[in-house]
């Protein structure tokens, strides 16, 4: 069956204030749009409570680009597509799982798809995606409950809504202590990605797992430079590598004092409805030799 999307209003802001001000004025019927990889799928199947009525564009805003330094650390512009993260050198020699995280994509979405999108993106149960009535679609059921989860739903309970968190690269910024520049209509402050994805709840009338308001824009990420004996990687399970969701995934991030771990980060995707971290494996791995 074809499916056709529906006539939509567009604006093309000029600066990231007027951007924050049209979603304003909009209150909730628009949605910002750059890469546009998730949102214009949700457009085309006409999901009832995610379709905006008008987009507002971003991608031409100068939020664009990767810069290190050793001091300030690594700086990721909101719209910079996923492909120049995978094969930045910096990101490579220093940031070994976010590298490592931004593989996991088609070449066409790694071009297109940009990294505030990836982590902002809506959840992917088939329930949602085929137009079901559940609470993140104006209902107030999740069909998963007790249909069919046997893939991209919690092994950790829920609340609400029971599908993962679908970014490849949360987990990899969540073990790395990135951080998010978000601005609003109050300004810009800074968020950890922890409060950026505090699990589901109801945020602006919506259900969802992370905490950006309808009139809040992401305009840059920043990751601290890895401490000295620092080693990383990141590590996923997909049932076919190139197209689909892991089933599972882990950041890991430890610090070393020559052969023993002195600190560990590990936080597994996935498989929650948010990041979370492996605080009992990082503590029996404290102070062990490897």
């Amino acid at each position: 069956m074809r499916t056709e999307i529906n006539k939509f209003g567009y604006l093309q802001p000029t600066s990231v204030s007027d951007a924050v001000s049209l979603l304003t004025q909009y209150g909730g019927s628009a949605r910002a749009i750059s890469g546009g990889t998730d949102l214009l799928y949700q457009m085309k199947n006409q999901l009832t409570l995610l379709t905006p009525s008008t987009v507002v564009d971003i991608s031409q805003l100068g939020l664009n680009g990767v810069a290190y330094s050793s001091s300030n650390g690594l700086t990721v512009g909101a719209t910079t597509n996923i492909t120049t993260v995978k094969n930045d050198p910096n990101v490579n020699q220093y940031y070994g799982a976010l590298a490592s995280a931004a593989t996991g994509h088609t070449v066409q979405i790694a071009n297109q798809a940009t990294v505030a999108g990836n982590i902002n993106q809506e959840v992917w149960c088939w329930y949602l995606r085929n137009n079901y009535d559940c609470w993140r679609n104006g209902g107030n059921v999740c069909y998963a409950v007790v249909g069919d989860n046997r893939y991209y739903h919690s092994l950790f309970g829920g609340n609400m809504c029971y599908a993962v968190h679908p970014s490849e690269l949360s987990p990899a910024l969540t073990a790395l202590g990135a951080t998010l520049t978000v601005q609003g209509p109050g300004g810009s402050h800074t968020i950890t990605m922890e409060q950026f994805l505090p699990g589901v709840s109801i945020v602006d009338g919506r259900v969802k797992e992370n905490s950006l308001r309808y009139n809040e824009i992401v305009t840059q990420i920043n990751i601290p430079t890895p401490a000295a004996g620092t080693q990383q990687a990141y590590f996923r399970i997909a049932d076919r590598t190139a197209i689909d969701f892991p089933l599972a995934s882990c950041a890991v991030v430890a610090t070393f004092n020559g052969s023993n771990v002195a600190s560990a980060k590990i936080v597994l995707g996935h498989v929650a409805t948010k990041p979370i971290r492996a605080s009992s494996a990082e503590s029996f791995l404290s102070g062990k030799e490897l």
